[in-house]
């Protein structure tokens, strides 16, 4: 999973990265000019890149937690700008923006590829303004996302400090969190006087997220905060004399205590506050407008015009193919009950997991960090083109664990001094079993969202904006299709390994159905939880954790099978026409290569692959 919500309140923070690491001087100039610098074949064709290089720039300046993600210190102590009145500001660029590219530029006289940039760009932001109307229904704010995961988790995984002035835009950040925590308080209120709370249960575990961001020292006795304990070993490692290493702390320290705590104490009250209000655990569908919310969420994720009943009913046909591919599963491992007794031994055995104990923790991750190189050593066979960026592999930070899923993907740095990393959640061993590693670690690292996003960061043939952009069931869509392709690459190595498969796509079958029962038909968290352990051979914490997601992300769920289903369908159409002309490794190029795209676009360059590829030589 990659958690992304484009140009949101969380839209810059987890973005894919792609670019050289440039300077603070006029690193944002550098980094436009590498579009320009592909060759345009048309006089539209430099026209429209200037337009996607002036366009690309104004987002990027504005956006500083944006920069970086990507490894540039611009603005580099300071948070995005999260009021109403920039939301409005980002609005009206958007529209100018479509405008431009609908009166301004002649499609037809464009090169071919660049017919692709101009629609995916239009694509994009005739999305985002569509999106707009419903900025308040968003859960930006809740369990899943905000301040008090978002700002520990770029200041310890993002903020570098190279010399003393990295570390000072460290402190400004802490001190600029008061800001921040205002506009989010802001948020909230607007959204609750347009009749618009969280789910009820959220409320609980967001703001035990937040206190955690604030416990320990210099708030508190115990042990370093993590914030506070990221920030000392960084600056432990600059060559500047110790003098400057202890004001530089204490500065940090100050801040901590005078501007981020009670910054974050405010946002508690306020959280308390709005939960006291909170009556039910309700999907999107009891929102005011918020049938048509959920079938503007449903369009943005999918990039389909699909209904929520279709959806529906195409994830309990998924459900019934994938519970039929397990049973002679079962049945070979010597399991002679039925498929729910099946689930639940898998979820309970104690053979299936890790000891809950520090010791299995770093097992559970040594063996997580051999999956992958495994993984890459077998890229060859079924790709032409690899990334140079590695992957590694790191346990989540405790304010991350209460809240997130079991596992998520974190780009790579363009300069390599950061390589992708796949987080998981060790919370609990209890909630990952050793028959869902490799299909888990497939999924999220290689090659999965690591040579997705990896390449389309290192592609030089594509426009900017284009190596940062994210539709979810592209990004989602490639990631489950990798759990099967890993399986055609040899990577399982034994049933339980194909039981973790199965299970692993019965888990995304299971969200078609239930997202769309959240937020569509009315079903509450029983109804969901019940669903998912009538059907899958996931942990009940994993499960409840899933359903606290999809309740907070209304139609994000829906994106990954679509997706997948979309990939695999292009791949078989293509063997079909091409028979002995099909190459797997040029199809995966070529879904690769063109960076995340629209699943109608993708379909488009398939087709004209196919073509291509069939044409006489």
């Amino acid at each position: 999973m990659i958690v992304h919500r484009p140009l949101q309140r969380r839209a810059f923070l987890k973005l894919s990265a792609a670019t050289v690491a440039l300077s603070l001087a006029g690193c944002v100039d550098d980094l436009t000019q590498a579009s320009v610098a592909a060759a345009p074949d048309t006089a539209e064709d430099r026209k429209l890149l200037a337009f996607f290089s002036k366009s690309f720039t104004r987002e990027l300046e504005e956006a500083p937690e944006f920069m970086t993600s990507l490894g540039l210190k611009k603005r580099y102590g300071e948070w995005n700008d999260y009021s109403a009145a920039y939301a409005e500001t980002r609005n009206t660029n958007t529209m100018a923006d479509v405008a431009f590219m609908r009166d301004e530029i002649d499609r037809a006289a464009l090169s071919p590829s660049m017919r692709v940039s101009y629609d995916v760009f239009r694509f994009r932001n005739e999305q985002r303004v569509a999106n707009h109307r419903f900025r308040l229904h968003s859960y930006d704010v809740s369990h899943f996302g905000g301040p008090q995961q978002n700002v520990p988790n770029l200041l310890i995984n993002r903020h570098r400090i190279d010399d003393a002035s990295d570390a000072e835009a460290y402190v400004a950040r802490i001190e600029a969190t008061e800001k921040l925590v205002a506009q989010t308080i802001a948020f909230m209120h607007d959204q609750e006087a347009k009749g618009i709370r969280l789910p009820r249960f959220s409320y609980a575990l967001m703001i035990a997220d937040t206190e955690k961001t604030i416990d320990g020292a210099p708030f508190g006795t115990g042990p370093d905060n993590a914030i506070y304990a990221d920030f000392k070993a960084k600056v432990a490692k600059l060559t500047i004399d110790g003098a400057a290493k202890a004001r530089l702390t204490a500065a940090a320290e100050k801040a901590l205590t005078s501007a981020m705590a009670p910054a974050y104490k405010r946002l508690v009250t306020a959280m308390r506050d709005i939960a006291g209000r909170a009556r039910t655990d309700h999907g999107a569908g009891a929102l005011p407008d918020g049938r048509a919310y959920y079938n503007r969420a449903i369009a943005d994720h999918t990039t389909l015009n699909v209904t929520a009943d279709e959806i529906h009913e195409l994830g309990l046909a998924e459900v019934a193919r994938l519970a039929a591919e397990m049973e002679p599963l079962k049945a070979k491992l010597g399991f002679r009950g039925p498929l729910r007794a099946f689930y639940a031994d898998l979820r309970t055995n104690p053979r299936y997991l890790y000891p809950n104990t520090d010791e299995g923790r770093s097992a559970y991750l040594a063996r997580a960090l051999e999956l992958q190189r495994e993984a890459n050593a077998a890229l060859p066979s079924a790709f032409g083109r690899v990334p140079k960026a590695p992957v590694e592999v790191k346990r989540m930070e405790p304010f991350l664990e209460s809240g997130q899923t079991i596992a998520f993907y974190n780009q790579p740095s363009p300069d390599g001094s950061r390589p992708g990393l796949v987080f998981y959640n060790l919370a609990s061993m209890a909630t990952l079993p050793k028959w869902q590693m490799a299909a888990l670690a497939f999924h999220e690292g290689i090659p999965g969202h690591h040579l997705q996003i990896a390449i389309a960061q290192e592609t030089k043939n594509i426009p900017d904006f284009r190596k940062y952009e994210f539709f979810t069931a592209y990004a989602e869509g490639w990631a489950l299709y990798t759990e099967l392709l890993s399986k055609e690459m040899g990577l399982y190595k034994d049933d339980l390994d194909e039981v973790g498969r199965i299970t692993m796509e019965l888990w995304r079958a299971c969200r078609l159905v239930v997202d769309t029962g959240i937020h569509a038909k009315g079903w509450n968290r029983k109804q969901a939880v019940e669903y998912f352990l009538a059907n899958t051979a996931l942990t009940r914490d994993n499960i409840v954790r899933e359903i606290d997601r999809y309740f907070v992300w209304p139609g994000q769920a829906c994106a990954y099978q679509i997706g997948k289903n979309k990939i695999l369908e292009l791949r078989e159409r293509a063997k079909a026409s091409l028979g002995a002309r099909f190459d797997i490794r040029a199809y995966h190029d070529v879904v690769l290569e063109n960076g995340a795209v629209p699943l109608p676009v993708l379909e488009t360059l398939v087709a004209d692959w196919v073509r291509a590829r069939a044409a006489p030589v």
